[in-house]
């Protein structure tokens, strides 16, 4: 055998490793963006369940959501207040969920839910108050985003 034989066994040997390095890599790349979407899909559940439970677990709590539809004027500073932190929260959740969406890692049927939520939820002067707030806190590509919800939001309003 000679040194031209040798080496071209070698650069081919070289080949195969990098392709099979290519494609090992590839899986784990996949493997890993799939763990990442389960985790990043468990977490909103969380998300979202410890934002309603307040709701569930306290009449008080309630009452003062139920006035945040449309009569902010009947409550007292203190529950004003309370109820648009409360609200701040569906607005940070909503947030990281846009996140998760332009990384890729929120799937399409959460992504319509998501959407469902703020263009209904929407709709309550509570969450328009708290946008108007915390609204500029927000890069644009979310503010556009949101501000597309509640727009469709108040064009079904219209409609009805």
């Amino acid at each position: 055998m000679n040194w031209d034989a040798i080496s071209a066994i070698a650069e081919i040997s070289g080949a195969v490793v990098v392709v099979a390095s290519l494609v090992y890599v590839g899986r784990q790349i996949g493997q890993n963006t799939a763990m990442m979407r389960v985790s990043a899909a468990s977490e909103t559940l969380e998300r979202d369940y410890d934002l309603v439970l307040p709701l569930i677990e306290s009449n008080e709590v309630t009452e003062i959501w139920l006035k945040g539809d449309h009569r902010l004027d009947e409550l007292s500073e203190a529950d004003r207040q309370r109820l648009l932190f409360f609200e701040r929260r569906a607005l940070s959740l909503w947030h990281h969920n846009y996140q998760l969406r332009m990384q890729g890692l929120y799937p399409d049927a959460n992504w319509h839910n998501q959407n469902w939520m703020i263009q209904n939820i929407g709709r309550r002067q509570a969450i328009r108050e708290v946008w108007s707030l915390f609204k500029d806190s927000h890069e644009t590509s979310f503010q556009e985003y949101m501000d597309e919800q509640f727009q469709i939001a108040d064009d079904v309003s219209k409609e009805q």
